[in-house]
C-alpha cells in the first residue's frame, strides 16, 4: 500500500512538473522547483520559532502545550513536503505553514482519532498494579498475574532451568 502511494505521488509530481515546464519552460520550472526546496527550511524556521514561542507561553503559564505541539508536528511534516522537490509537496507543505490552514488539518486529524477511539473496544485487559507486586513473589505479597506458561521469580528454579543460558 505504501509502495502505491509513492508511485502514485511520484506520478502527479511529475505530471505537475510537466503542466508547469510547459506553460513557463523547462529552465524557469527546474528554478522555481529547486529553489522552493532551497526555501524551505527558512520556511520551516520562522514558522517554528513562532510555534516555539507560543510553547514557551504556555508553559510559563502553568499550562499543558498540546496545541503548539501539534503545531509543530504539522510544521515538521509540511517542512518535509516543501524541503523535497515537487511543485504537489510544495504547494502542501507550504499550506501547512498557515496558521489557519494547520488548525483545520489538527482538527480534522483530531475528529478522525476520536472515531477511531470510540471504535476501539474497552475493558478486556487485565490491569497490573506495579506497586503492590515483588518480582520474586516474597512472602506475604501478592504475586504478579501470569499468562499460562509465564514463568516469574528466579530462572534457576524454573524446570529446565534458565530457557536463555
Amino acid at each position: 500500500m505504501i509502495l502505491v502511494a509513492a508511485v502514485l505521488a511520484l506520478a502527479v509530481e511529475v505530471a505537475a512538473f510537466v503542466v508547469v515546464a510547459d506553460r513557463v519552460g523547462v529552465l524557469v520550472a527546474l528554478v522555481i522547483l529547486f529553489g522552493l526546496s532551497a526555501l524551505g527550511p527558512f520556511i520551516v524556521k520562522r514558522v517554528g520559532v513562532g510555534v516555539l514561542a507560543h510553547t514557551r507561553e504556555r508553559l510559563e503559564r502553568g499550562e499543558l502545550p498540546t496545541r503548539e505541539l501539534l503545531d509543530g508536528i504539522v510544521v515538521l511534516v509540511g517542512g518535509v513536503l516543501i524541503t523535497v522537490p515537487g511543485f504537489v509537496g510544495d504547494a502542501l507543505g507550504l499550506a501547512l505553514m498557515v496558521g489557519p490552514v494547520r488548525h483545520a488539518v489538527i482538527r480534522l486529524g483530531g475528529h478522525r482519532l476520536a472515531h477511531h477511539v470510540r471504535r476501539f473496544p474497552a475493558g478486556g485487559g487485565s490491569v497490573i498494579d506495579a506497586r503492590s507486586w515483588k518480582p520474586d513473589g516474597a512472602a506475604g505479597e501478592p504475586t504478579p498475574p501470569m499468562l499460562p506458561g509465564e514463568r516469574t521469580g528466579d530462572p534457576r528454579r524454573w524446570p529446565g532451568g534458565n530457557p536463555g543460558s
